[in-house]
């Protein structure tokens, strides 16, 4: 299974946590949107939504417009799991980021195996996921 962090995250957390995680979750590969071939830096939302999710993967992103708009819609269609960070003004550092994503990895990883999809979580740097 694939969880893909979107170009808005680094490629370097995504790296980070591929390698924390990978002795525990063997069957959990994290990558960067930006690494996958079929991706790449600059794809468009629309682009990225179907392939990542024709790949059985799953998306976390900041863009939490997605939430909001017609493209929320097109990962209902396609059948996306997606995990929407939402950080407060201010903390939106790599650090601040790595620290929610490591704090919620588990459970990340958790719904990323046994949720239905399509299937939407906000993560908060505080409190529990919640279900959209």
């Amino acid at each position: 299974m694939h969880i893909y962090l979107d170009e808005n995250l680094s490629e370097y957390v995504a790296q980070g946590l591929q390698l924390l995680s990978r002795a525990h979750y063997r069957d959990i590969e994290v990558l960067s949107t930006k690494q996958d071939k079929d991706l790449g830096p600059g794809v468009k939302d629309p682009d990225l939504i179907p392939i990542v999710a024709k790949k059985h993967g799953v998306l976390i992103t900041k863009d939490i417009r997605i939430r909001t708009t017609m493209l929320f819609q097109l990962c209902q269609q396609n059948k996306l799991g997606i995990f929407f960070l939402k950080m407060p003004s201010g903390k939106e550092a790599h650090w601040d980021i790595v620290r929610v994503l490591v704090e919620h990895w588990e459970e990340i990883v958790k719904h990323t195996r046994k949720e239905k999809r399509p299937f939407a979580f906000v993560v908060k740097p505080r409190g529990k996921m919640e279900k959209l």
